[in-house]
C-alpha cells in the first residue's frame, strides 16, 4: 500500500478528507510514527488504527496540526475591531462577550483576541468582560499555549508597540504578559466527536474543519457551531475556506472577503 492509498482508507475513518494530507511533511510524520510503534507497513498501521482508539486520536492530531501566528489575516481583526465587536457592544449593559476559538493550537489566535480587546475596548467598555474559550484536541499544543512563549516568527504581524507593551523578551523567546492570559480558558475538546459549548457570540474555526474534514463532517461541525452561537452570533473561517453547501440555511455572509458570517435569522429578508 502506498501513502496515498493509506490516506484514502484512513481519512474517512477519521472523518477527514484525504487530499490535504498529501504533503511530504505529513508523510514523514506518519512514517516516523510507524517506526515508533515497531510496525513495518501502512497496512499494519491502518489495522492498528482501526483497533486502537488512542492511536486513532494520535493520528488525527498528526494530520490536523496547523501553523498559526498572532494577527493572522489582519483584515479579519480589522473587521472585528471596527464593525463586529462594536455591533455586539451596542447592546446596553452587555456583561460578557464570549468567543470560542476552535483548533487554537499554540494559542496565537485567542491571545490576539485578548490583545485586541485590551487595546481597543477594555477601557471604553469597563462593564463588559471578554471570555475566550480556546480548544484543541492536542494536549501538548494546549500546554504550549498556556506557557505563552513564542518565537519571533509567530509575531511578524505584531507591531513594535504591542511587542513592547505586552511581551517580555527572554532567552530568545517572547513571553506574553499575564494580563493578556487572564480572560482565556484552554480546554481539550474534539469538535468532531464532542458536544459544542453554548452561549457564544463569536466562533473562530479557521484552517481546520473546513480544510481537513470530510464534507459530511463539515456539515456536522457547522450545525454544532450554529447551536453554540447565540442569536445573530458570528462565525469566522479561514480566508481560503468555504462553508458546505447547506450553510445558507444556517448562516449569511456579512464580510464575504474576510469569510465572516452571521447566524441565520428569520428576520433577514
Amino acid at each position: 500500500m502506498h501513502f496515498d492509498g493509506f490516506l484514502r482508507e484512513v481519512a474517512p475513518f477519521l472523518g477527514l478528507y484525504w487530499r490535504p494530507f498529501q504533503r511530504r511533511g505529513v508523510r514523514r510524520k506518519v512514517e516516523r510514527r510507524i517506526v515508533e510503534l515497531g510496525l513495518l507497513t501502512f497496512e499494519e498501521y491502518l489495522l492498528r488504527i482501526e483497533n486502537d482508539p488512542e492511536e486513532k486520536n494520535h493520528l488525527s492530531k498528526i494530520l490536523t496540526v496547523t501553523i498559526s501566528r498572532f494577527f493572522r489575516d489582519k483584515a479579519v481583526f480589522n473587521s472585528l475591531e471596527h464593525s463586529i465587536i462594536p455591533w455586539f457592544l451596542k447592546e446596553e449593559g452587555k456583561k460578557n462577550l464570549n468567543i470560542w476559538s476552535i483548533g487554537c493550537a499554540s494559542g496565537e489566535e485567542p491571545y490576539t483576541l485578548s490583545i485586541l480587546w485590551k487595546e481597543k475596548f477594555e477601557k471604553i467598555y469597563p462593564q463588559t468582560h471578554l471570555f475566550v474559550l480556546a480548544t484543541d484536541i492536542n494536549e501538548s499544543l494546549l500546554e504550549r499555549a498556556k506557557e505563552a512563549r513564542y518565537k519571533k516568527s509567530s509575531l511578524k504581524e505584531v507591531s513594535e508597540e504591542i511587542l513592547r507593551v505586552y511581551f517580555k523578551k527572554e532567552n530568545g523567546f517572547y513571553i506574553l504578559d499575564q494580563a493578556i492570559r487572564e480572560c482565556i480558558e484552554f480546554k481539550k475538546h474534539d469538535v468532531l466527536r464532542e458536544e459544542p459549548f453554548s452561549g457564544m457570540d463569536i466562533v473562530f474555526c479557521r484552517n481546520l474543519a473546513f480544510t481537513y474534514f470530510s464534507k459530511e463532517s463539515q456539515i456536522d461541525v457547522l450545525k454544532k457551531i450554529a447551536t453554540s452561537l447565540k442569536e445573530e452570533g458570528h462565525l469566522v473561517i479561514g480566508k481560503d475556506e468555504s462553508l458546505p453547501l447547506t450553510y445558507p440555511s444556517l448562516f449569511v455572509p456579512v464580510f464575504p472577503k474576510e469569510k465572516i458570517y452571521k447566524k441565520f435569522s428569520h428576520e433577514f429578508p
